[in-house]
């Protein structure tokens, strides 16, 4: 399958991509990035987070944003205007003379952004599985085109928490579009959209760990933990800032830029697969007891926020990985689980046995050889059936309904 994958993108993309000495036009990307269609026979290239865009004499280019467009060119006489033009498509010719040209008489657009801030929040009304709270949705919609769906949370509003986050992983950047979309969000819609507010989301801030760590010395260095978003894998946070306070966690500094980093880079280097991923986090720290202590005196690691409330760091961060093309082995579903305290200890641990080595993809990588070291962030690999129980939120394996991929919805139809 990776082979025909390889040679029909590699087809695609030379196609539309390859410069010609007689001319060229050229568009800078701004962000937030439009959507860019463009279209090869009777398929469809989505081209994601580009920054640039360089296309033939002739040759045009479609790109979509929900809200309108922000556009600079130049005028008659060489001076830079920016206007927005009240659209959800915005389709642009590379003219004879090396210019991008818009139907309105608008010559040499040089750069074009979104006028939104970035991907519309919505509800959806068909739920992620096990999920009681409310299914929250990262994409993009688009009145009489279609829709696009980055990523889905399920969140506790009562208790402004943070279930997991699901989403299907891309291998390119450049994607063909098809007529379903693969993985566990084909059947989650964008149902009701919401005007997102910040100000509701209390989070734990730089600044409020870093007094923490200021006042527990004799626990803690200065860079023991930090906060950043649970999603750690590039491709998918990029579509995800502005909502960075619904996935803020604290992490344990070794294993966010260690073996998590590690394992996410590996499943980005197993080309020809698409990944459903969920995440979420499980306990709480346990502090170690001092001389005189009771032995049942362990405390938990809570850090009190600004307005009072009480943030409980995770003692675990874990990933739910599942193929979505099956291979029929035990590697097409396991859970990642690192360990975020840094008074772990290995003989203390009953989560699983780890069956790292069974995943193809993992063989033979910087993961695999450093994933049993807590100097670089403590990570096992689990069956599901070993720690569903074990785990906070966990939403149990992938039914068999979200494993199929051949279903058409409208959420791909642009």
């Amino acid at each position: 399958m990776f082979s025909i994958n390889a040679v029909i993108l590699g087809i695609l993309v030379t196609s539309v991509m390859a410069q010609d000495a007689r001319g060229t036009c050229e568009l800078s990307i701004g962000s937030p990035a439009p959507v860019v269609i463009s279209n090869f026979g009777s398929q469809r290239l989505l081209f994601d987070s580009v920054r640039k865009l360089e296309r033939e004499n002739y040759q045009t280019i479609d790109l979509f944003c929900a809200s309108g467009f922000s556009i600079d060119y130049y005028n008659y006489y060489n001076n830079q205007i920016s206007t927005t033009i009240k659209a959800t498509k915005l389709t642009m010719t590379c003219d004879p003379i090396h210019r991008f040209t818009y139907k309105d008489g608008i010559k040499d657009v040089i750069s074009v952004r979104c006028l939104e801030v970035g991907p519309q929040l919505f509800e959806s009304m068909n739920k992620l599985p096990n999920c009681t709270g409310m299914t929250l949705v990262v994409g993009r919609k688009f009145d009489g085109i279609g829709l696009i769906k980055y990523s889905a949370l399920c969140y506790d509003l009562a208790a402004f928490q943070l279930k997991y986050i699901g989403y299907t992983t891309n291998f390119n950047n450049i994607q063909i579009f098809p007529e379903t979309q693969l993985g566990q969000l084909n059947d989650i819609g964008l149902d009701t959209p919401i005007s997102y507010q910040k100000n509701l989301f209390e989070t734990i801030s730089k600044s409020e760990l870093d007094a923490y760590l200021a006042k527990e010395k004799q626990l803690f260095t200065e860079d023991t933990f930090q906060v950043g978003s649970l999603v750690q894998d590039e491709m998918v946070s990029r579509h995800l800032v502005v909502y960075e306070d619904l996935l803020t966690t604290v992490w344990l500094e070794v294993l966010r830029s260690g073996n998590w980093k590690h394992w996410t880079k590996a499943m980005r280097d197993a080309i020809g697969v698409h990944f459903d991923i969920r995440l979420g986090v499980s306990g709480t720290v346990k502090l170690p007891t001092f001389a005189g202590q009771s032995c049942n005196g362990s405390r938990s690691l809570n850090i009190e926020l600004i307005g009072g409330k009480f943030l409980p760091i995770p003692a675990h961060i874990w990933a739910h990985v599942h193929a979505v093309e099956k291979s029929g082995t035990g590697q097409d579903e396991f859970v990642i689980i690192g360990h975020n305290s840094p008074f772990y200890r290995s003989d203390l641990s009953n989560l699983c046995p780890s069956m790292c080595n069974q995943v193809s993809w993992l063989r033979n990588t910087l993961f695999s050889r450093l994933h049993e070291f807590p100097a670089f962030g403590m990570v096992q690999c689990c069956r599901v059936e070993d720690v569903a129980h074990k785990l906070d939120n966990f939403p149990g394996p992938f039914e068999n309904e979200n494993m199929n991929v051949s279903r058409t919805t409208e959420a791909t139809t642009i």
